[in-house]
């Protein structure tokens, strides 16, 4: 019986590892209140090993009992000890996480790899990942594509959608789009975002299959209705542009505010761009700065340059040279842009304290703002839940 959350990522693992969804036996069942725990908790005790897994998810969860974690990991530990595969799938979730133990990648490969063996195609993604890495188990692209391919002849869909990823990609193994394609089609069919939003960018590229910006909007649209962020902002630019779809800029606009509203810096940036413009929404400086300062302050380049240029011009704010410095400055500190043109142009009109004092602020954000700052590694059980894939199974072929 499993499964307490869908997926768990752990924070700062590179491999992180899936949590599968309820099994259909799990799915028939009613959830557990305090009366039906109990009875379970008596055949657990009587060494009944499905009846401990059961009692670990139900402790993990907090369903029909308080939520222990610690307890729970003894369970999974007692039925995985006995050979149990979703015991070991779950205590190996548990390990991975931090949850109720101290984390603990390498002892989470091993209970991986057991529960992989015995043909748990969950178990076989988690551990394709870790081999994948090389984090908790020796690195081994073999072997990860082997365990990867069990997942995905299986039926499982985040394995199909990482394994077309990885022929898309030519990791390991011969570039081969067309067969990349199969699997997120197959991935994609079974309702996965990712594998929707990879179908789309393959049907976009033209790779692997005939090129069809209808086809790439429809599976894109499909990503982008269950939250994808990027794949919201390419149905907002298909709109915009009219490429794949008509031509519509307020539903462009409404695209670009679902992402934006997931603070997504890009789609931020291009929905001040409509409300400068007018197009699709009303025109409104001030909701333009709104959201230019919301990107800007996320590091997106364009979005500085944008709001520099509302500070340089004093449109929908006050004119303040100093402001649209810094965010020029900060706007070509990726070293894709030169903006000496516009930072000229405005020191010309501006104090040799003016500037100093935008440069300091420009110090100043960038030692705020400091990405390499650690971050704290605790995970509640929510937080868990939250997390959708691990990174290092995601590996993105050319996207439009």
């Amino acid at each position: 019986m499993r499964r307490f959350v869908r997926q768990v990522m752990a924070a700062v693992s590179v491999a992180g590892a899936l949590l599968s969804p309820l099994s259909a036996q799990e799915k028939t069942n009613p959830k557990l209140n305090a009366q039906t725990f109990e009875a379970l908790m008596s055949k657990a005790r009587h060494g009944n090993r499905s009846a401990q897994t059961r009692v670990g998810v139900a402790l993990a969860r907090g369903e029909g009992t308080d939520r222990n974690a610690s307890e729970a990991v003894r369970w999974f530990t007692s039925a995985a000890a006995a050979g149990n595969p979703d015991a070991q799938y779950d205590l190996g979730v548990m390990l991975l996480a931090g949850m109720g133990v101290e984390r603990n990648v390498g002892q989470a490969a091993v209970w991986f790899v057991k529960a992989a063996d015995a043909g748990m195609p969950e178990a076989q993604f988690n551990a394709a990942c870790l081999y994948r890495s090389g984090e908790g188990l020796p690195r081994n692209l073999g072997k990860a594509l082997a365990l990867f391919q069990e997942a995905a002849k299986h039926g499982l869909a985040y394995a199909q959608t990482n394994l077309g990823r990885i022929y898309a990609n030519g990791e390991g193994v011969a570039r081969d789009p067309e067969l990349a394609v199969k699997w997120f089609s197959k991935s994609a069919e079974q309702g996965d975002v990712v594998g929707q939003f990879d179908l789309g960018a393959m049907y976009w590229n033209g790779a692997g299959i005939l090129r069809d910006v209808k086809k790439a909007a429809y599976w894109f649209r499909l990503a982008a209705e269950q939250g994808h962020p990027r794949a919201q902002i390419l149905m907002g630019t298909m709109y915009a542009q009219g490429n794949g779809v008509n031509q519509d800029y307020r539903a462009a606009s409404e695209w670009f505010l679902k992402a934006a509203q997931q603070n997504n810096a890009e789609a931020q940036n291009r929905l001040g761009i409509l409300y400068l413009s007018g197009n699709g929404v009303a025109k409104n400086e001030a909701q333009a700065r709104f959201w230019f300062s919301k990107a800007a302050e996320q590091g997106d380049s364009g979005a500085q340059a944008n709001l520099a240029l509302l500070y340089q011009t004093g449109n929908g704010v006050p004119r303040d040279f100093v402001q649209a410095y810094k965010w020029y400055e900060l706007s070509q500190q990726d070293g894709r842009h030169d903006r000496r043109r516009q930072l000229g142009e405005l020191a010309e009109s501006m104090s040799y304290s003016e500037v100093a004092q935008a440069e300091r602020e420009v110090t100043e954000w960038q030692r705020s703002h400091d990405k390499n700052v650690p971050r704290s590694v605790e995970a509640s059980l929510e937080q868990v839940q939250a997390n959708s894939r691990c990174p290092a199974c995601l590996l993105r072929p050319e996207l439009p």
